[in-house]
């Protein structure tokens, strides 16, 4: 809770990644991102993973969203974490920080009793992620 500014600045950062060209727009979502991700931490459904390097410097961070689910006859529970805001900080790129944050949200999610982690990834990510042992999937989206 007392990183929340963390947070809300590398899941900024990670659009800014994705939209060079939204700099208005993400900067306008500001106050709304920090409320979403301070009540989603405060009700429990985020879990944030920071990492620092031995003197105390932010390298990166990600967060696992537990996200509500329909019924499926696959999956028991109702609910499964989703891998989201995955942030390194530009001079600790390539140097295993993101793979950090991956596997501690598989261990975090296995501890917890879940069998799955969803995401939707970059170009960028998705050679970690396939690594990791995701897969793809086939959802789809309609933009209105």
């Amino acid at each position: 809770m007392d990183e929340v500014d963390i947070i809300v600045k590398h899941r900024l950062g990670m659009f800014g990644d994705m939209y060079p060209d939204l700099g208005k727009e993400i900067e306008a979502s500001i106050e709304e991102t920090h409320r979403w991700i301070l009540e989603q931490l405060s009700n429990g459904n985020l879990v944030g993973f920071i990492v620092r390097n031995d003197v105390g410097q932010v390298a990166g961070s990600g967060c696992l969203w537990i996200k509500k689910e329909q019924p499926n006859p696959t999956h028991p529970r109702l609910e499964a974490p989703y891998l989201l805001s995955m942030f390194t900080e530009k001079n600790f790129r390539r140097q295993g920080v993101a793979r950090l944050i991956v596997k501690t949200s598989m261990e975090w999610s296995r501890e917890h009793g879940y069998d799955r982690i969803n995401l939707h990834a970059t170009e960028v990510g998705k050679p970690l992620y396939e690594e990791l042992g995701f897969k793809p999937t086939n959802e789809m989206q309609l933009k209105l």
